[in-house]
């Protein structure tokens, strides 16, 4: 017990898995908006209220960034490559919207930059779908 508690060994060398899919649900979420157009509007119209070139445009990036990010972070397919779609959109949520308030406003978004930040610069996971094709690709 001594040594799991104050030793330097990780307990489970994959926790990251757990960030992961936990994240990418988060996206997925908050990207369902993409199906329903109602929503959509009134994004674009508060994209535009900030003063934000091609709201309509944007909201849609912003939407489909956060659910195919968040599909890629579940299945650990290409999590790098959805982790700087959502580091971009994230950013934007947190310094133009949170106008950087970050015990604010601006917290969540922050954290979740934070977090897509951390899987971006980590090595997929053992469970991650990139790790299990790229091995399979190197035998």
């Amino acid at each position: 017990m001594k040594k799991w508690l104050f030793g330097t060994e990780p307990v489970w060398s994959d926790a990251l898995f757990l960030l992961r899919v936990w994240v990418g649900v988060i996206f997925v979420y908050h990207g369902l908006s993409i199906w329903d157009q109602n929503n959509m509007r009134e994004f674009a119209a508060i994209l535009q209220r900030e003063n934000i070139p091609f709201p309509v445009l944007g909201a849609w990036l912003c939407k489909v960034s956060e659910f195919a990010g968040g599909v890629f972070l579940i299945t650990g397919f290409a999590q790098r490559l959805a982790c700087v779609f959502l580091i971009i959109d994230m950013a934007v949520a947190t310094f133009v919207f949170g106008k950087g308030h970050l015990l604010q406003d601006g917290r969540t978004p922050f954290i979740l930059l934070l977090c897509c930040l951390v899987i971006f610069l980590s090595a997929p996971d053992k469970l991650s779908a990139s790790r299990l094709i790229f091995k399979k690709a190197k035998q």
